[in-house]
């Protein structure tokens, strides 16, 4: 057999079987088929039209619904992974641009403020004092 013929082989396997799964990163061997995570999503959209509803003309809140969840892959992991870099980094460097305020500073600006109100008062004293 050739390594073209096993190619063809194994690309003709049904969707649910095992080396499928392996291929396409299934890390606790559910083994969904595309019909499954259609099938998946429509219970989660009628879910949610349901609550909707409920929501809309019972006027209260409807019962806990738990979402149909698909089976994690490899590729979940490593998004993320990638995921969470981003946002760290994203992070970083709003940091990066947030001021910094040490304490010096802010007892040099509470001088400065208290500098400029006595100019004030003074002012105020030396207006009210003229005829």
């Amino acid at each position: 057999m050739t390594w073209s013929e096993l190619r063809d082989l194994v690309s003709a396997l049904p969707e649910d079987s095992a080396t499928k799964a392996a291929i396409g990163g299934d890390e606790d061997g559910y083994r969904w088929s595309q019909d499954t995570y259609m099938h998946a999503t429509t219970v989660n959209l009628l879910q949610l039209i349901a609550q909707t509803l409920w929501k809309a003309h019972l006027k209260g809140d409807p019962p806990a619904m738990s979402p149909v969840e698909p089976p994690k892959l490899t590729a979940d992991g490593q998004r993320d992974e990638l995921a969470a870099a981003r946002d760290a980094r994203n992070r970083a460097v709003l940091d990066s641009f947030a001021p910094r305020q040490a304490a010096e500073d802010a007892a040099q600006r509470q001088a400065e403020i208290d500098h400029w109100m006595a100019k004030i008062r003074e002012l105020e004293t030396a207006q009210l004092a003229q005829p």
